[in-house]
């Protein structure tokens, strides 16, 4: 009897541990496909921050270049700037600011998705803050969203825009 009892002992996998296992590895094929969409958003993320920051600098120094000018990049930038040529060497300080507003917002907008640029006082400070902004995002400052910064001069929650400060 006890060579019959031996013979019938299973020697193999049951059903409900191969389920089990399945589950799983389910579970973990979702977790990581979960973690792999996170990574592409993040990746995005930096990107635009990346590219941002670029925009930002350049404006920067093309206001650095010609800082006699620094009324006219004010007022272009919170109004409309329309020129968009001065490769002559005839072509003034306040023409040389009129280019620059324009050939920087045209960057900003190739580069970023909704790209917008923008100069404001830096809240707090006599600084000028150079501010980019991208999706649905404007480069202003105020108290909630959609604007970039907060009166008191910090990012507000999910903004997406950089801010660079100019003199």
């Amino acid at each position: 009897m006890n060579a019959w009892h031996s013979v019938n002992k299973q020697k193999g996998v049951g059903l409900v541990e191969v389920l089990v296992a399945l589950l799983l590895l389910g579970i973990a094929v979702i977790g990581f496909a979960a973690l792999q969409v996170r990574a592409v958003s993040s990746t995005h993320d930096a990107l635009y921050r990346t590219q941002g920051m670029a925009v930002a600098q350049e404006m920067v120094e093309r206001i650095r270049s010609n800082p006699q000018q620094m009324a006219t990049y004010r007022a272009g930038l919170s109004g409309s700037a329309t020129t968009t040529s001065c490769i002559s060497a005839a072509c003034t300080a306040a023409a040389m600011a009129q280019f620059d507003i324009v050939a920087v917002r045209n960057l900003a907008a190739t580069s970023l998705p909704n790209g917008q640029l923008g100069l404001v006082t830096c809240p707090g400070a006599a600084n000028l803050c150079v501010l980019v902004s991208w999706n649905a995002t404007t480069p202003t400052v105020g108290s909630a969203a959609p604007a970039c910064l907060s009166t008191t001069g910090s990012y507000i929650q999910n903004a997406e825009c950089m801010m660079m400060e100019s003199y």
